[in-house]
């Protein structure tokens, strides 16, 4: 703007000088034009101010607009999709009362296989009118935990303990010699047990015992009665094949031995005698225990006698057993007619003194009658449990419902 103003005056003569002078006093117009056009000059660059004004507006829109759409995606939309899909995935199935109910008998098998009873008539229930504690365990177990837990009654009567070991596995039958025939026809043998102790095998049931094994050849034992003579015996072979000659001495194996495999074992013996003294009793239930790998047992002491008779070995089994052992005279004695909703009578002081189990929990000077085995399956029941051997069923039925 001060560029075409110098241009304007450049090189006047004096005459014109002079003329100038009067011509810009005169001429104001003039004068007032020129600024006019250099306004009309300045109105050109604030274009140059506009276009320099677009830039950083783009530039500000570039910056601006890229990165938070792009952080804004990669942030918001991957981590909640991926965490959505893992949790549905995982609640999604929902499983029927079939499936549950499948799953459940699975986990409980697992955990626990079942129980089996070894003993003589007093694990049987002879005297109970139906009634044992097995029978009794067995109707806790249903209504307490879970139904189809099988619980075996391998009860039988009059047995010594060598038997009722025989029949676990635990004490070794050997036969005489003979031959067994082709066809399942029933062939006469004699059994002895180890230690030459006589056995009355399935004469008064075959519990745990049938199908034996002679010789690589199954079949069944039944009692064969001799006036004064034990251990005779007939052999049925299962299935035809060819004869098979089988000498003296030959071992007879039990059909226990390949049965009740992770089972809870429940051992009561001895009230038919055959032990020496409380040393000799342990050792006998020691070797069922390491016979068949056991690990959860349960001993049950003797139900008949007194404080004076049984208190010695009752001592020591406790002593030996520690918790896997229950007195269970003294328990009954203590708190059985509680157990099973029987009132006190005026004579319990000298049974509690004693350590005498009541006449009105027994059904002769032996065997109990039905509260006295379902005062003992009671306790055994919580015995057991206080052992843990129902952890397993709870955390199934904790996991799929019952």
């Amino acid at each position: 703007m001060e560029t075409s103003t110098t241009q304007t005056t450049v090189k006047p003569s004096e005459t014109e000088k002079n003329t100038q002078i009067t011509t810009e006093s005169e001429s104001t117009a003039e004068v007032v034009t020129e600024p006019e056009s250099v306004a009309e000059t300045t109105t050109e660059e604030p274009s140059a101010t506009e276009a320099v004004t677009t830039q950083p507006e783009t530039t500000t829109e570039e910056v601006t607009t890229t990165p938070p759409e792009t952080t804004t995606e990669e942030v918001t939309t991957t981590p909640p999709e991926t965490t959505t899909e893992e949790v549905t995935t995982t609640q999604a199935p929902t499983m029927s009362a079939e499936e549950k109910a499948a799953l459940l008998r699975q986990a409980v098998s697992q955990a626990l296989p079942g129980i089996v009873c070894w003993g003589d008539s007093l694990t049987y229930g002879y005297g109970g009118n139906g009634e044992s504690y097995p029978s009794t365990l067995k109707r806790l177990i249903d209504e307490r935990l879970v139904d189809g837990i099988p619980v075996v009654n391998n009860g039988v009567c009059v047995e010594p303990t060598y038997t009722i070991m025989a029949r676990a596995g635990a004490w070794g039958m050997r036969t005489n010699q003979f031959i067994i025939p082709a066809q399942c026809s029933p062939t006469e043998i004699h059994i002895d047990l180890d230690n030459g102790m006589y056995s009355n095998l399935a004469a008064f049931g075959d519990a745990g015992l049938n199908p034996v094994t002679i010789n690589g050849v199954q079949g069944n034992i039944t009692s064969s009665y001799h006036s004064g003579a034990y251990g005779y015996c007939y052999f049925t072979r299962l299935e035809p094949g060819t004869e098979v000659f089988v000498e003296g001495g030959t071992q007879v194996y039990p059909a226990s031995k390949e049965l009740y495999g992770g089972y809870v074992n429940v051992i009561f013996m001895g009230e038919n005698g055959y032990y020496e003294n409380a040393e000799d009793l342990i050792s006998q239930y020691q070797r069922i225990i390491d016979a068949r790998g056991l690990t959860r047992y349960v001993i049950i002491g003797l139900t008949t006698g007194d404080n004076t008779s049984r208190g010695e070995l009752s001592q020591k089994m406790s002593a030996y057993f520690g918790n896997n052992y229950i007195d269970m005279r003294t328990e009954l004695v203590n708190r059985g007619p509680e157990l099973v909703g029987q009132e006190r009578q005026s004579g319990d002081w000298y049974n509690i003194q004693e350590g005498i189990v009541m006449g009105y929990l027994k059904s002769d000077e032996i065997h109990l009658n039905e509260y006295g085995y379902r005062a003992a399956g009671m306790i055994l029941y919580e015995r057991m449990e206080a052992l843990g051997y129902f952890d397993g069923v709870k955390s199934a039925i904790a996991q799929y419902g019952n």
